[in-house]
C-alpha cells in the first residue's frame, strides 16, 4: 500500500542576506575551495608546509564562533551554492513539485584519474541532491544510494543534475536522479530515504 508522507516544514526561517553579504561569503567559499585544491597539489618542502599550517590555524581561529548544530544552516550558507560548504562542489538548484534540477561544476580538486571526476564525488553530489528531493516530502535519512556510471564526468564544465521522487511507500521515499553533460549521460542514481521524526 502506498501512502503519502506528510511534508515537514523547514527549520527556522533564515533572513535574506544583502548582495554584499553574499558576495563576500561567496569569495571566502571560492578561496577555500582553491586552497583545498592547492594543498593537495603543492610540492613545498616540509618547513614551508609547517609554516603554512600554522598560518591556516590562525585563520581558523578568526572564523570563530561557528555553528555547532546539525544540520548546519548559517545565515548565509543556506543561500550559497552547495549550502556554503567548501567540501561540496558549487551546486545551484531549484525545486519544483516533487523534483529538483540543478547545475554543478567540478574542479581539479575533484579529479580521480586523468581529467575525470572521482566517482566518490558523484556519490556525494547525488546524496546531496536526492536528499533535498526527499526532504521536500519529509525529514529523512539516506538508507541506500546506488550509482550507475554511464560515462566519464568532466571537470570545468557546467553539468545538469536532476532528481525526482519515484514513489512513496509509507516512510520510504524512493528517489531517482541523473547527471548530464549536455545530452550525454554521465551517471544516474536511485536512492531510498526513510522519513524520521528528528535528525538524531
Amino acid at each position: 500500500m502506498t501512502t503519502t508522507v506528510a511534508r515537514v516544514t523547514d527549520l527556522d526561517a533564515i533572513p535574506d542576506a544583502t548582495p554584499d553579504d553574499l558576495a563576500a561569503a561567496q569569495e571566502l567559499l571560492d578561496a577555500t575551495r582553491d586552497l583545498a585544491d592547492h594543498v593537495w597539489r603543492t610540492n613545498l618542502p616540509a618547513a614551508e608546509r609547517a609554516e603554512l599550517a600554522a598560518e591556516i590555524r590562525a585563520l581558523i581561529d578568526r572564523l570563530l564562533p561557528i555553528e555547532t548544530a546539525a544540520p548546519v544552516r548559517t545565515e548565509l550558507g543556506v543561500q550559497l551554492p552547495g549550502r556554503g560548504s567548501p567540501l561540496l562542489p558549487p551546486m545551484v538548484r531549484r525545486a519544483t513539485d516533487g523534483a529538483e534540477i540543478g547545475r554543478v561544476t567540478f574542479t581539479s580538486a575533484h579529479v580521480g584519474a586523468g581529467t575525470a571526476v572521482h566517482g566518490g564525488w558523484l556519490a556525494i553530489v547525488f546524496d546531496e541532491m536526492l536528499g533535498g528531493v526527499a526532504h521536500a516530502a519529509a525529514l529523512s535519512r539516506t538508507a541506500w544510494l546506488r550509482l550507475d556510471y554511464r560515462g566519464l564526468t568532466p571537470i570545468g564544465t557546467e553539468l545538469v543534475i536532476e532528481g525526482h521522487v519515484d514513489r512513496i511507500e509509507g516512510r520510504k521515499i524512493f528517489v531517482k536522479g541523473r547527471l548530464l553533460d549536455g545530452d550525454r549521460l554521465c551517471a544516474e542514481a536511485e536512492a531510498l530515504f526513510v522519513a524520521v521524526q528528528e535528525w538524531a
